[in-house]
């Protein structure tokens, strides 16, 4: 039995549906359709031999500490579920939506398997394609670790490698722990306070600053309105040979879209984009960083250099202002500032989220200012040697969350040489999402186009 670090739990904690991981892949006629029973059966040959997925949360009396994972006793089969109102691309689009407000609840099942068996109008997939979405709590993993299981679950052999692991079982109780914890509270919160302060005063000699000084606002956009519970997605699948002659990485690539898209876009509704126009971009933890979390991940921010109209320029700008923010957040000062930060106890956690709440509640209106104006998440998924049932994969897709100020959310996902960009909005607070969609994908050709 494990106990979950606070940046794990926080995700459980959340409530919110978008914060969950995604991975959607579709998969090309290959034969007669696979029935329902063939793959779940093909799930559970590979679900069983993946420790991560025999686990759920079990949540400690009266939230005295953070959460434990125990082992989950379920059959895999039953995280499997069939969609059977989807017959078309556009409305499995609508499923997708409905899955982005509907999260899992990881105190009975920590990760789902949602299946379309015939699915026409599949982009970049000829025929009707089976079309699945592998919906995992981000209490579990980060992005790159669901890129891993979703490899795991539809590789056209089950690993061995993991075969015989499982998590401890259930205590009888966890009423022990909760004492405990309640009567080392005052002593645990003192420490953390000390630790903090040391972690914040030796980060403050190296830089001669505070950590939280990292980012200083910036004029705010039409997308930085809080969001509403409301989401909506849309997934554009790039030809082929888009990026067949690129001279960037998908990553500065799509940030260099993202730039111009938003710049096109506030041009259009008669708005200009502010020169200080930046990116929020999660970025992986180095891996000889101590870090505690499954979740290795860190944000960064990159200047987007709205103000260099020739787009090679811009994106040679991007790429170095990336390289710089990944720099930053290798840097061990600020790494063990945060690892420090978050040895608040539970109670201490949770009553501050309680307070920040009704402190700072959802403001849907575009705020004057914000610490970064636009999110752009680039995951590359691997070759595309997956399949399912003998179907290989032809792409994949991901639905990046949204959050304070992020009304509007990018993803780029790569699986061998094709690359999907994936757009998630809040339709009541960017009623725009359609149309900004269609700009942001002429943006990502022009951008390829000027970097070839």
């Amino acid at each position: 039995m494990s106990r979950l670090d606070i940046i794990d739990a926080a995700f459980h904690y959340s409530g919110d549906a978008s914060r969950d991981q995604y991975v959607l892949l579709a998969f090309a006629p290959a034969g007669p359709t696979p029935t329902f029973r063939q793959i779940c059966d093909f799930v559970e040959a590979r679900a069983q031999r993946i420790p991560e997925l025999a686990q759920r949360i079990v949540e400690v009396p009266g939230n005295l500490d953070f959460p434990r994972w125990v082992f989950d006793d379920a059959p895999a089969q039953s995280h499997v579920h069939e969609i059977s109102d989807a017959p078309t691309w556009p409305e499995f689009r609508r499923v997708v939506d409905r899955l982005l407000t509907d999260p899992v609840d990881a105190t009975r099942a920590a990760w789902h398997i949602h299946v379309a068996r015939e699915v026409s109008g599949v982009p970049q997939t000829p025929g009707n394609a089976v079309v699945v979405v592998f919906q995992v709590s981000h209490a579990l993993t980060d992005g790159r670790g669901a890129s891993r299981l979703a490899r795991l679950l539809f590789a056209p052999k089950p690993t061995e490698t993991s075969a015989g692991h499982e998590p401890a079982r259930t205590p009888t109780s966890l009423l022990p722990i909760a004492i405990a914890s309640a009567l080392a509270l005052p002593f645990r919160t003192a420490t953390a306070r000390v630790a903090a302060w040391r972690a914040r005063r030796d980060y403050e000699r190296v830089h001669g600053s505070q950590p939280a000084q990292r980012d200083s606002p910036r004029p705010a956009i039409a997308s930085n309105a809080d969001p509403t519970p409301a989401r909506v997605s849309h997934v554009h699948v790039c030809p082929p040979d888009l990026f067949a002659k690129k001279s960037v990485s998908v990553t500065t690539l799509g940030l260099a879209a993202v730039s111009l898209a938003t710049e096109r876009y506030l041009a259009e509704i008669g708005d200009g984009a502010p020169e200080s126009l930046n990116s929020l971009v999660p970025m992986a933890v180095p891996e000889d960083a101590r870090w505690t979390a499954v979740n290795r991940i860190v944000n960064g921010t990159v200047d987007l250099h709205v103000s260099i109209p020739d787009l090679r320029k811009r994106a040679r700008a991007i790429r170095e202002s990336l390289s710089r923010a990944r720099a930053e957040i290798a840097d061990p000062a600020l790494l063990r500032w945060i690892t420090v930060e978050n040895r608040i106890p539970a109670p201490i956690f949770l009553a501050m989220r309680k307070l920040n709440a009704r402190r700072t509640p959802p403001n849907h209106r575009v705020p004057e200012s914000v610490l970064t104006n636009v999110t752009v998440v680039s995951v590359d998924r691997g070759d595309a040697n997956l399949e399912l049932c003998g179907r290989p994969a032809t792409f994949t897709a991901g639905f990046p969350m949204l959050g304070p100020a992020r009304s509007l959310t990018h993803g780029f996902y790569g699986l061998g040489d094709a690359v999907s960009v994936c757009v998630v909005a809040c339709p009541d607070t960017f009623p725009d999402h359609e149309r900004y969609a269609g700009i942001l994908a002429d943006a990502v050709a022009d951008v390829a186009d000027a970097t070839s």
